[in-house]
């Protein structure tokens, strides 16, 4: 077996936010609307059982942006800082993605971050593991000391009112502020984020506001599929093995996805956190928000290891390995 690699580049996590629009749309909500009585047979094999009980809907002044400089404002102050020392502004978003200007800077400013660059990554489910990989690159440099990386998404709106969609899509932010720190024995171990364009039609849409996303069945073992790879690749690129690794927090996608993952995985279910059934599929928000719920919870402890494996849209697939 590889040598076990626990040292980190030095970059680690020192502050966790999340927001939730206030509105919850409940199953019953959604079945009342519906315009069709039972689920098309192509739905559901990408959606199974809904998996979903309640989901968050954002209003007209949660936009994205918003939403983002709430989630910056909780991940400064648990980490101490002030929206003037941030050097890097990520943000994570497909669903309000438009050709110019990118979301980022106008989240920065409301955020107050007026010392950052900011930019967007559009790389749908897997916009975190993407945003938390490219801010490593830029902290790396010595050039940038810190990043604040957010997913805000309105999935909502890329979703048919009426349909069946709408029971898995749900809108949220969430993300964390990374800082050089120079402890290898903290902070990010490995990552990767690979596309595979032979898969690239399986799920698609369209320029917002009219376009809605479509999925194709191959979608649901695809996804299960990479997301267990994933966390393979991870465990024996860094000769690891499950007993090493304290908690996954993968992206859930759709119950179908989740029951597969979980059916299949090495991991026993008590070390696997998600938040999907209260939720829904919130895409490049779906990890750190959990990530920063069960912190605030006092779930985690100093050291704990954890995986977040992610596929999505493109297709992409990777994930990352990190010490708390």
């Amino acid at each position: 077996m590889k040598e076990k690699n626990q040292t980190s580049n030095g970059i680690r996590i020192t502050g966790f936010g999340h927001y939730l629009p206030e509105r919850i749309v409940t199953n019953e909500e959604i079945r009342s609307r519906l315009k069709f009585p039972e689920m098309h047979p192509a739905e559901k094999a990408v959606i199974g059982n809904i998996g979903v009980n309640e989901r968050r809907r954002a209003n007209e002044s949660e936009t994205a942006m918003f939403m983002a400089s709430k989630v910056a404002e909780m991940a400064l102050k648990d980490a101490g800082k002030k929206p003037e020392d941030v050097d890097l502004y990520i943000l994570a978003n497909w669903t309000d993605r438009y050709y110019l200007p990118d979301l980022a800077p106008q989240a920065s400013k409301l955020s107050g971050t007026k010392n950052a660059l900011a930019f967007d990554v559009s790389t749908a489910c897997t916009g975190f593991v993407h945003g938390v990989q490219t801010a490593s690159a830029y902290l790396q440099t010595n050039k940038f000391k810190n990043a604040l990386v957010i997913g805000s998404e309105r999935f909502s709106v890329r979703t048919r009112m009426g349909g069946y969609g709408e029971f898995t899509a749900g809108d949220a932010a969430a993300g964390v502020f990374l800082e050089y720190t120079g402890d290898k024995n903290f902070g990010i171990i490995d990552s990767f984020l690979q596309d595979d364009g032979d898969l690239s039609g399986i799920i698609v849409t369209g320029p917002p506001p009219t376009s809605y996303v479509k999925s194709y069945p191959e979608l649901v073992s695809k996804a299960a599929e990479l997301t267990l790879k994933s966390m393979d690749l991870l465990l024996e690129k860094n000769g690891l093995t499950v007993d090493d690794v304290d908690w996954v927090v993968p992206h859930p996608g759709t119950d179908v996805v989740v029951q597969d993952v979980l059916q299949r995985t090495k991991f026993p279910r008590e070390k696997i956190l998600m938040n999907f059934e209260k939720v829904g599929n919130t895409s490049a928000a779906s990890i750190p928000i959990v990530l920063s719920e069960y912190y605030y919870k006092g779930k985690f402890k100093k050291g704990d290891l954890f995986l977040t494996p992610a596929v999505g849209g493109g297709f992409y697939w990777g994930g990352l390995l990190f010490r708390l």
